[in-house]
C-alpha cells in the first residue's frame, strides 16, 4: 500500500483515547446547542453556525483518534483535505469515514469564518456526520 499524500505524526494508542474523547465533547456540546435555537430567522439565539462548528471539530477528532489507533499516526498538515486520503486507509469503514469528514469539511470554512451563516439543517446534517464518524471511531477503539 502506498503511503497517502500529507504530512503526518506519530500517534499512540493513547493519543487516540484523548483525541476520542475530545471528539464525544465537541459532539456533545454541538447537540446542545442544535436544541437552543428557536427558529431559522431568530439571530439572537441562532445558534447554528457554532453547532456546526463544533460538529466539524469532532468529525477531525474522531477521524484523529480513528487513525492513531488503527494505523499509528494521524493527519498532521494545515489542509484538513489532505486526511481524507489516509482516513480513506482505515480498515473496516475508512470510505464511510472519508465521505462523512469531506461533507463536515466542506462546511468549515463557512460554519467557522463565513458572513452567510449556516442552516439549522446542514448544522443537524453535520451533527449527524459528527455522529456517524464519533460512533466508527468508537467501534475501532474498542474493536
Amino acid at each position: 500500500m502506498s503511503r497517502p499524500a500529507g504530512r503526518t505524526a506519530p500517534c499512540s494508542r493513547a493519543d487516540a483515547g484523548t483525541r476520542f474523547r475530545r471528539a464525544e465533547a465537541f459532539l456533545f456540546i454541538a447537540d446542545l446547542l442544535l436544541g437552543e435555537q428557536t427558529s431559522e430567522t431568530d439571530d439572537a439565539i441562532n445558534l447554528s453556525g457554532v453547532a456546526a462548528a463544533l460538529a466539524v471539530l469532532a468529525g477531525i477528532a474522531a477521524s484523529d483518534a480513528a487513525c492513531c489507533h488503527r494505523l499509528g499516526r494521524r493527519p498532521r498538515g494545515q489542509d484538513h483535505r489532505q486526511a481524507l486520503a489516509l482516513v480513506r486507509t482505515i480498515a473496516p469503514g475508512g470510505p464511510a469515514m472519508e465521505s462523512d469528514l469531506e461533507r463536515l469539511l466542506n462546511l468549515k470554512d463557512n460554519a467557522r469564518y463565513g458572513v452567510l451563516g449556516v442552516s439549522n439543517k446542514d448544522a443537524r446534517s453535520a451533527v449527524e456526520q459528527a455522529t456517524r464518524l464519533v460512533e466508527a471511531a468508537r467501534v475501532i477503539l474498542v474493536g
